[in-house]
């Protein structure tokens, strides 16, 4: 039982030593969580009915930097959208892994209270077999863009951003994702 206590001391102490060496060089961890609202536009006026779906999403992010910072998240993105197409009705759900790696700069910047706005590209990996019209495959690898606006409340963070696809996910179809999202997360050091 000592040897179990010695041992959780050890990592309290690694992790407090951890969080004070990353709060000193600008660095910040955090885990975040949320919800998003996609849609799948296409300019093809044979597929009508197009709705957007509630989805979730969870991941983690670094921030590196004071007021111009950098920031990478890895997120796990569940969406899907509906639409009919010669005469038939489908539903396609997606399970991505989301990759955004942001440029951002903190309009204020406090250390209580932070505004902040970041952009960059998106790249998404689709993890599971998507349906659709028979011929017309959803591609694994897509790329994009993300605009994001955020605020930081101590150690909370409220984002709001929409990651736009610039590589259609379905080429016969014409779709490119369109996600609107909003998280909620917490700084962890």
């Amino acid at each position: 039982m000592k040897t179990i206590r010695f041992y959780l001391m050890m990592v309290v102490m690694a992790l407090t030593a951890g969080a004070v060496k990353a709060q000193d060089s600008g660095i910040t961890f955090g885990l975040k969580a949320g919800v998003n609202y996609a849609t799948l536009p296409t300019s093809i006026s044979s597929i009508t009915d197009k709705k957007g779906k509630i989805g979730y999403n969870f991941g983690a992010f670094a921030r590196v930097g004071q007021a111009v910072y950098f920031q990478p998240e890895l997120n796990f993105v569940k969406f899907k959208s509906a639409y009919r197409y010669a005469s038939n009705t489908y539903e396609p759900k997606f399970s991505q892994l989301n990759l955004p790696l942001m440029l951002g700069y903190k309009i204020i910047n406090t250390e209580e209270l932070n505004f902040r706005v970041s952009a960059g590209p998106d790249i998404n990996y689709t993890l599971n077999k998507v349906s659709g019209p028979t011929g017309f495959d959803y591609k694994k690898f897509t790329a994009g863009g993300v605009i994001n606006a955020g605020v930081d409340i101590g150690n909370l963070t409220i984002d709001a951003r929409y990651s736009r696809g610039l590589t259609k996910i379905n080429k016969g179809l014409g779709e490119k994702t369109g996600i609107f999202n909003l998280s909620v997360g917490l700084k962890i050091f």
